[in-house]
C-alpha cells in the first residue's frame, strides 16, 4: 500500500502520519489483503484554522485500486484523530460493500445458451 498524507492548515507530524498508516492499513488489509498496488491519498484539513473550535477537522480519503473505481470518503470531527478513525471505519465498510456487490460473471455467455430454433 502506498500512502500519501497531506495537511491543509494542519502540520502533519510523523506520529500523525503513522496513525493514518496504522488505521488505514488495518482497515484495508481486512478487506483487500496485502494488495501492493493500492494507493491511498489522505488530506487532513482544518477548515476554520487552528484557533477556532467545533467540528472543523476533516479527513478526506481516496483509495485507488487498479481496475476499480476510486473510493472517496470524508469525515468531520472536533479532533483530527477521531476524523481519521471514523474515516478508516467507513473506508473498510465501503470497500467491503463494493466487493460484495461485484457479481461473478464466469457463468455461460449468451452465445452459449440454446436458441428457440435449435
Amino acid at each position: 500500500m502506498q500512502l500519501l498524507v497531506r495537511g491543509v492548515h494542519i502540520q502533519v507530524s510523523d506520529a500523525l502520519r503513522e496513525y493514518c498508516e496504522v488505521h488505514l492499513g488495518r482497515a484495508l488489509d481486512r478487506v483487500l489483503g496485502r494488495e501492493p498496488a493500492v494507493q491511498v491519498e489522505v488530506h487532513l484539513v482544518d477548515t476554520t484554522g487552528e484557533n477556532k473550535g467545533g467540528m472543523d477537522k476533516e479527513a478526506r480519503i481516496t483509495v485507488h485500486v487498479p481496475g476499480h473505481p476510486a473510493l472517496h470518503i470524508t469525515e468531520q470531527s472536533d479532533e483530527i484523530h477521531k476524523a481519521i478513525a471514523a474515516a478508516s471505519d467507513r473506508v473498510e465498510r465501503a470497500a467491503k460493500k463494493y466487493l460484495d456487490r461485484r457479481h461473478d460473471h464466469s457463468g455461460p455467455s449468451l452465445a452459449d445458451l440454446p436458441t428457440e430454433g435449435s
